[in-house]
């Protein structure tokens, strides 16, 4: 019985323009059936060469006198295997296959597929990771519309099912996702890769917990007990769905980090762009820094991430244009001894960020903004020193600029008017949603330099998608 065998070999370039591969396996060409001086066809495909057994072959296997040889050397060869160095030899009972590696068939299949779409005006296809509220991927769809550039969502995952149910009801990029789309409600280790479909950009809230100051060291980047190993099944996803471009967000120490060290490694035949920005240099109320990664395959050109650009005209609306107006006697407005005592502590080095209204800039509301913390935006009271109020979480959805639907959504986790918390309602869900969201204006700009430059490059390369 013969095994079927499978090999890498090297193409070499030639001055001259034609291409030389050659085979000199020699057990391995006999036990194929293909032995010195056997006649055979060749026939020559974009990205594919086929050696056939064939009693009229104009061709045939060399005998060096040491053994069976195969040398292809021609223009055809160079035309069949293109720009790639090494190639695929596959031997079976009567022939032999020379075909592009897998790696190179996928990143012609990307760059292809998203190239087409966008020079055919069709939608490109996205998909959600760490998807929350789904946010990221709803602004990024807005900034690509913005350049011209349609967009579906094909697939989103989260563990938490109040953060999908919101997704799902809320987020108006639903109304034009594709006819295959469908959400995984459960841990990313869980998730069945099988479901997985083909998308051309994918985006990835990726957890950082891990990154936080607010984690223990020991418990950092790759020793988090929960976020330190999700880049293994994230990485099988991603080669599974194989996008042109990946777009991570994280908080700005992901950049240096072990983690995305690992995931660059790994993500072979994609080049990374980085760059940290300040969510209020684009008009948000808030001093929310946040890092894009984007991960490009590299036979696209550069993405230039450092030039997105909040554009000339930057307003910013005040943080009393958020506010509801709270009774002076409401029992909102509390002392908060707990915080008072950390900044009056000389060693901490904490300060109280009280507001009364007016500023244009305020410190992030974070995740777990319910559970008050030194260093959280506090409203101070108008007229009595050392009482202060939290932001309700019915402002935060408003900070947070949701589209109107979202807003309803929130609004019923903070109302309790849904079955997925209490009736007596949930703060603390909402804020964990809307904290762990992202800022419109600068993920949308994002979107919009990622759309000019796909505009971009169909101008570049129109010309060689078949």
């Amino acid at each position: 019985m013969f095994i079927k065998r499978i090999h890498r070999y090297a193409v070499k370039k030639l001055k001259s323009g034609a291409a030389r591969i050659y085979i000199q396996n020699s057990d391995t060409l006999r036990s194929a059936g293909l032995p010195e001086n056997s006649l055979i066809d060749i026939e020559y495909s974009k990205n594919s060469i086929t050696i056939k057994l064939d009693e009229n072959g104009k061709n045939k296997i060399m005998d060096t006198g040491r053994g069976a040889l195969l040398e292809l050397k021609n223009k055809k060869t160079a035309e069949s295997v293109g720009e790639f160095d090494f190639v695929t030899v596959t031997f079976r009972k009567g022939k032999v296959v020379i075909s592009l590696h897998y790696a190179d068939v996928q990143k012609l299949s990307r760059e292809r597929n998203i190239l087409q779409a966008v020079m055919n005006g069709e939608a490109i296809r996205t998909s959600s990771f760490f998807s929350g509220l789904g946010m990221l991927s709803y602004h990024l769809k807005e900034g690509l519309k913005r350049a011209g550039i349609d967009s579906q969502i094909t697939f989103a995952n989260d563990i938490c099912p109040i953060a999908m149910e919101c997704n799902l009801s809320g987020n108006p990029m639903w109304d034009t996702a594709s006819h295959d789309a469908f959400v995984s409600v459960d841990a990313l280790e869980n998730l069945d890769l099988s479901e997985l479909k083909p998308a051309d950009m994918v985006e990835v809230g990726y957890s950082c917990v891990g990154q936080s100051t607010l984690c223990k060291k020991e418990n950092r980047d790759l020793d988090h007990p929960i976020a330190g190993t999700l880049f293994v099944k994230l990485l099988a996803a991603l080669e599974k769905i194989n996008p042109a471009i990946v777009v991570f967000e994280n908080t700005p120490a992901f950049v240096k980090s072990k983690t995305l060290n690992i995931i660059k490694r790994e993500m072979k035949g994609y080049r990374f762009e980085e760059c940290v920005f300040n969510g209020h240099e684009f008009g948000e109320l808030e001093a929310r820094r946040r890092v894009c990664v984007v991960a490009i395959s590299d036979g696209l050109g550069e993405v230039n991430l450092s030039s997105v650009s909040p554009g000339d005209e930057v307003q910013h609306n005040i943080l009393g244009d958020f506010l509801d107006p709270v009774p002076l006697d409401s029992e909102l407005w509390r002392e908060m001894a707990h915080v008072k005592k950390k900044v009056l502590d000389p060693n901490l080095n904490y300060k109280n960020m009280l507001y009364n209204g007016t500023e244009k800039l305020i410190a992030t509301i974070t995740a777990t903004y319910s559970s008050p913390k030194v260093g959280s935006p506090m409203i101070a009271h108008p007229t009595v020193d050392g009482l202060q109020r939290q932001i309700k979480s019915i402002e935060h959805a408003r900070i947070r600029l949701l589209p109107d639907r979202m807003f309803v959504a929130v609004k019923k986790i903070i109302n309790g008017d849904t079955p997925m918390v209490s009736a007596k309602g949930s703060s603390s869900a909402a804020n964990r949603l809307l904290g762990n969201g992202v800022s419109k204006k600068l993920w949308q700009a994002i979107g919009c330099h990622l759309g000019s430059f796909l505009k971009k490059e169909i101008l570049c390369t129109s010309e060689q998608i078949v």
